[in-house]
């Protein structure tokens, strides 16, 4: 069979390779696959799963605002949803960096992704169940709420829909940790023990700067379905920048449900080691793979200083800026009055796209120039300081709202005025609008108004608003316009332009990051060193921060959604307190990045082989620094 082979002889699997350097699953290994059997096409398949991966998480961020007003949950109970994707890498990453190395990796890499596919089709699940807010309100939301209309309240039972819709959304999360997990710590040591350690940035750096990627397309994807209503069949009366506006979040997980699946399974076809590229460092699969094994490997990284205070860094910058990104389309939303469609496209598409090009950059920078490690860590130290001067910057750089209480006393007690207590409203059918002294209103019925008239774009003008005094000499008849009073402000330019350039230049110190956690271990501790620092950036990071952030962030929030005796999400929020808030909390966490990194940046002579050039190794190095 091997003459009909179009192959060149050197990527061909000889007949004394082992099975494990051959393509394909179980006996069935054909010659045809062979010429597969390459780190460009294992990188290739690895790099468009790494895309979706980072869409799934970014779509998901995109949605949360509508999320929240669908299934009325606040800031808070966003993080826990959020922490459920990091629970699993939490219990688990350490034993599979340990033993990833002992089975076949790509198999198990194909096999995580599985989960991920599984989370996304259970992510629609709270839609398929529960249809659109309109069919669950009993199409209420198509009412306007005038002066003496009936009132009508929504009955209880839809809070138990909405903790069903939450532990959904949770568990969905949940089971998309092992497929990450699996990505990260076993996919990456993979790559890099089957390429040169002097090409390893070049493929690093395309690998990651590809991956983002991902993140793009996930902001646009959310971008692209909230333009929909929930039911992309019905027209709800209302358009996109009405705050009760529910796109249609769950199209996005289908989408990419379907193409995680597919991209995957090509995955499980690679070889448990390319035979052409195998590492020259390959781990002695005959130390002791017991749990004493684990035990005396993880002793020896944890007395390794270099990667502790790595680690440490890595933990406290992901709290900063994870944090700071995650609710980035929720504070654009609510400082710059931007629709949910446009938060997730600004705050996703043009910064990622900038990450992109600094990824690639400094990956490729390192793979030319090849800089000592201390100038790398170095400049990856003045990289976060700068970082901090950009968050700093942004702290001054908001608008102030015209929408607090002291100046709207009928936005936040509908229920109080004398000119609408006759009015029969509803203190839990939000509707704002704009009356012509630039007032909001909670909803045309707390304004005193009796008609209404369509406009062009759903848009709707109130008259007979006896809660609305017109101005003297005043010809108008219109009363109030539906929505929020508009507010100029020029501030969100220069600070979208700020942010993407510190996105791009962040992103250049990417590559550098990975490769110090790789190489400041003994090669055949790499894996179970990124299962370590994941255990540790989930245990102290990704699961404390989304908590943290939620939580401060109710703190901004100055009008709820109430109902049956619950508050749900946050309809308004102080601007000020915001700005303040997300901005402090996350300088904090950067300046104790950046003392970490110092403390590295200091010991980092330590740090050999780190382009395959030296044959001292990095444990004789650590000798006398360990702890």
């Amino acid at each position: 069979m091997e003459n009909f082979s179009f192959l060149p002889s050197e990527d061909i699997a000889s007949s004394n390779d082992s099975k494990e350097s051959r393509c394909g699953i179980g006996y069935c290994q054909p010659t045809c696959l062979q010429r597969f059997a390459k780190p460009g096409i294992f990188m290739l398949f690895f790099c468009l799963i790494g895309i979706l991966q980072g869409a799934y998480f970014t779509y998901f961020i995109g949605i949360l605002s509508t999320l929240e007003k669908r299934y009325s949950f606040d800031s808070w109970i966003t993080g826990i949803i959020l922490i459920a994707d990091n629970l699993s890498p939490a219990v688990f990453s350490i034993f599979i960096g340990y033993y990833g190395k002992y089975v076949h990796r790509p198999k198990l890499v194909s096999f995580g992704l599985m989960f991920t596919v599984l989370s996304c089709f259970l992510s629609c699940l709270p839609y398929l169940l529960f249809g659109s807010e309109i069919k669950s309100i009993s199409n209420s939301s198509k009412i306007i709420y005038l002066c003496n209309h009936s009132k009508t309240s929504v009955g209880c039972e839809k809070l138990s829909q909405n903790l069903v819709a939450i532990i959904i959304l949770f568990i969905a999360n949940f089971l998309n940790g092992f497929g990450s997990m699996a990505y990260y710590t076993i996919g990456v040591p993979y790559l890099d023990d089957n390429v040169k350690k002097k090409n390893s940035p070049l493929y690093l750096g395309t690998m990651f700067a590809l991956r983002i990627v991902g993140p793009t397309l996930g902001f646009m994807l959310s971008s692209f379905c909230l333009k929909f209503y929930e039911n992309p069949f019905v027209d709800p009366g209302y358009d996109k920048n009405d705050p009760k506006w529910i796109g249609a979040w769950w199209m996005g997980f289908i989408i990419l449900g379907f193409a995680i699946f597919f991209v995957s399974l090509p995955i499980a076809f690679f070889p448990k080691e390319m035979h052409n590229y195998k590492s020259s460092d390959e781990s002695d699969t005959s130390v002791e793979n017991s749990i004493t094994g684990l035990i005396l490997s993880m002793k020896k990284l944890i007395k390794n200083p270099i990667l502790m205070f790595h680690t440490l860094s890595i933990v406290f910058q992901i709290n900063g800026l994870f944090g700071y990104f995650v609710y980035m389309p929720k504070y654009m939303e609510s400082q710059y009055q931007k629709s949910a469609s446009s938060a997730s496209l600004f705050s996703g598409t043009v910064t990622m796209i900038a990450m992109v090009i600094g990824v690639f950059l400094g990956g490729y920078c390192i793979h030319k120039i090849k800089p000592r490690p201390r100038f790398l860590i170095g400049y990856m130290l003045f990289i976060e300081i700068f970082a901090g001067g950009v968050l700093l910057s942004a702290f001054f750089m908001g608008c102030e709202s015209s929408k607090m209480p002291q100046n709207n006393p009928a936005l936040y007690s509908p229920n109080l005025q004398v000119c609408s207590q006759s009015c029969n409203c509803s203190s839990h059918n939000f509707q704002p609008i704009c009356d012509i002294n630039d007032i909001v209103h909670f909803s045309p019925c707390s304004a005193g108004c009796h008609n209404y008239s369509l406009v062009e774009n759903n848009k709707k003008s109130f008259f007979d608003c006896s809660c609305v005094s017109s101005p003297p000499k005043s010809a108008l008849n219109i009363s109030a316009t539906s929505g929020f009073c508009s507010e100029e402000c020029d501030m969100f330019l220069p600070y979208l332009g700020i942010v993407t350039v510190a996105k791009m230049l962040s992103a250049t110190a990417r590559v550098g990051n990975v490769l110090v956690t790789l190489r400041c271990v003994d090669e055949k501790d790499k894996t179970l060193a990124l299962g370590a620092v994941e255990f540790m950036v989930s245990i102290f990071a990704t699961i404390p921060y989304p908590l943290l952030y939620g939580h401060v962030i109710n703190k901004a929030c100055v009008l709820w959604d109430e109902s049956c005796g619950h508050h749900g999400n946050c309809w308004l929020y102080d601007n000020t307190l915001f700005r303040q808030y997300l901005h402090s909390l996350s300088l904090s966490f950067i300046f104790l990045s950046v003392c970490c990194d110092f403390v590295v940046f200091v010991m980092s002579s330590k740090i050999s082989n780190f382009y395959g050039t030296n044959t001292k190794t990095v444990e004789n190095n650590l000798h006398e620094t360990t702890f």
